[in-house]
């Protein structure tokens, strides 16, 4: 299983590509099989092509600082797990600036594809693609424009079925959600910070005593559950 050092090694590598638009060395992380799941919701990019559109969508024209509040590494059997607690700051192409409150999960797993031999298997990035697109539209004549250019190119780069798929992130559990995480997570004795509802999962940042962690509730089934993660 990939230790700890080399998770947080291929993880931060991430960001750093980014901020340098360096889209060889960032596509490069993924694993042959790795899938992006950014927002979490709609159907995730699951082959180095569509990972490669995400990154020309996405990226590309953006300048994106990453701010981290908090990292939790899990490490596991053949798989290893990194947690970032962060806010996302995305200046797009007319200047606007979005300032994103996020939860984002990577898996990791041993293989020759990635930094030291890890490899980033999946990109998990809890996000509320609803109230980005009111702030966007709230954000003034710059904003407005922004909106105005991401459609038609949400389009041409991304392909109909991939852009209407992203588009249907709009949909979810959204505040009756992130409600009822809540009280579960109470009913716990869990303190709860930052709650994202991103499809039908909602991720919230939880206190244990002196402990920071995250809680995933998954919404899918006919009854929620509850995954949680904490340091020991």
């Amino acid at each position: 299983m990939p230790g700890t050092e080399a998770i947080r090694r291929v993880v931060e590598a991430s960001p750093a590509a980014v901020a340098a638009h360096d889209k060889d060395a960032w596509t490069a992380l993924f694993a042959r099989d790795g899938a992006v799941h950014d927002p979490v919701g709609p159907p995730p990019q699951t082959d180095p092509a569509a990972i490669a559109r995400f990154y020309d969508m996405f990226i590309a024209p953006n300048r994106i600082v990453f701010e981290v509040e908090h990292d939790l590494i899990v490490p596991g059997e053949g798989t290893g797990l990194m947690i970032r607690d962060l806010t996302v700051h995305t200046t797009m192409s007319t200047g606007v600036t979005l300032h994103i409150p996020m939860h984002l999960r990577y898996t990791v797993t041993d293989g020759p594809d990635g930094p030291d031999g890890a490899a980033i298997t999946g990109l998990y990035a809890h996000w509320e693609l609803r109230g980005m697109i009111a702030a966007l539209l709230l954000s003034g004549p710059r904003g407005l424009a922004a909106g105005a250019l991401l459609g038609p190119r949400l389009f041409r780069t991304l392909g109909a079925c991939a852009a209407l798929g992203f588009l249907g992130g709009v949909r979810g559990v959204g505040g009756r959600g992130r409600r009822r995480a809540v009280a579960m997570l109470n009913g716990r004795g869990l303190r709860t910070g930052k709650v994202l509802a991103s499809g039908r999962t909602v991720t919230a940042t939880v206190y244990d005593g002196d402990r920071r962690g995250l809680a995933v509730v998954d919404f899918a089934g006919a009854e929620p559950t509850l995954t949680l993660h904490l340091p020991d």
